[in-house]
């Protein structure tokens, strides 16, 4: 995943702190999002009320509008940006960065940088230069509770290194007015696992993640319990916990995770589709932040090609004394839109058990 580097100015994705505009922009539909900002001087801006249907397949918005839009009239192409508000439903919930990467499906589609280490607050940097008139789109959401703000810049490219400081501040002094509750997190579910070692694993899952029952005890060496998404009637998203015990004697640089992150995928894939006949395709695998250095740990993601669809399959797993936990999750491969909103749901459900495996086995 690539990462924006922090707040240097000719980053395209920075972020800096500036005084604050006196103005701000009415957002009465709204009220969990009022923010204040460092507005970029020069613009005009105009209340809006445009409709969003761009994104309607995905199913991850019940609302979509532009409320503002901002620009020098004499210059429109310089800078303009729209600030727009949506609102989501509870069982579709996704990370930001996600639905920052939703949009710039549309508004894009060419990704030239993400931030994405946050998991309410998220950017890309997209655009277009193929038509001819090559351009930057900045695309910045936030999540609050039920509701997404949404803010995107667009500019020239000729005039992007120019704009690039002045977007950097909007977004870094970005700052709501209320604390606001928030129902998603606190309608989370507490689960508990036990390790093979005796040790104990807790995480939460949305309400709509329900128990799976494999009809058979588990093997002695392998503590699992696997999840469903009610919500979907379709049925493609699953994530299984897992604790697998290290053999006596061995040693944790020599864990195979490959060979479990795979093991635990074929033993989903057996328990929800014992039928199908499916070929792996590896994709990508790499280390995650928010563990020693000396963790051995990593993110396996992958293809499953079936005979009528595709699968996105993703596992992390580390090792930690005695045990090896992580989590093995079965989605839909967003090969559109409504593919892809499943799958952006089902990499929230990764994130909540993967930031569980931070607070109990990564850096204090």
């Amino acid at each position: 995943m690539t990462m924006a580097q922090e707040t240097n100015p000719v980053e395209p994705l920075a972020r800096s702190k500036d005084r604050l505009s006196e103005r701000g922009l009415a957002l009465p539909d709204f009220p969990g999002l009022q923010f204040r900002t460092a507005l970029p001087e020069g613009l005009e801006w105009f209340e809006s009320a445009e409709t969003v249907g761009d994104f309607d397949e995905s199913g991850m918005f019940t609302e979509f509008r532009r409320l503002w839009l901002g620009y020098a009239p004499e210059d429109r192409d310089r800078l303009q940006i729209s600030v727009h508000a949506a609102r989501i439903p509870a069982e579709r919930v996704a990370l930001a960065p996600d639905y920052a990467r939703l949009l710039a499906r549309v508004w894009g589609p060419k990704n030239y940088g993400l931030y994405g280490d946050e998991r309410d607050f998220g950017e890309v940097m997209t655009g277009e230069d193929d038509s001819g008139f090559g351009r930057r789109t900045r695309i910045s959401v936030w999540r609050r509770g039920t509701d997404l703000l949404i803010i995107r810049a667009d500019t020239t490219l000729e005039d992007f290194e120019a704009q690039a400081p002045r977007l950097a501040a909007m977004v870094g002094s970005l700052e709501f007015r209320d604390p606001i509750a928030d129902p998603i997190a606190d309608g989370l579910v507490a689960h508990r696992i036990r390790l093979p070692s005796g040790a104990m694993f807790d995480y939460r899952l949305p309400p709509h993640w329900q128990a799976f029952d494999p009809g058979k005890p588990q093997s002695a060496p392998i503590s699992a319990a696997i999840w469903l998404d009610r919500a979907d009637e379709g049925g493609n998203s699953a994530i299984g916990i897992f604790g697998v015990a290290v053999p006596e004697g061995a040693r944790a640089a020599d864990a195979p995770l490959d060979q479990i992150a795979a093991t635990m995928s074929d033993l989903m894939m057996e328990n929800l589709l014992p039928e199908a006949e499916f070929k792996r395709q590896p994709m990508t695998n790499y280390r995650m932040k928010g563990f020693r250095p000396d963790t051995v740990q990593a993110m396996f993601l992958d293809r499953l090609d079936l005979a009528e669809r595709k699968m996105g399959a993703s596992g992390f797993f580390l090792v930690a004394g005695a045990d090896v936990p992580g989590f093995s999750s079965l989605t839909a491969y967003p090969v559109d839109q409504e593919a892809m909103g499943i799958m952006m749901h089902a990499n929230f459900v990764d994130r909540l058990v993967l930031d569980a495996l931070r607070s109990r086995f990564g850096q204090s």
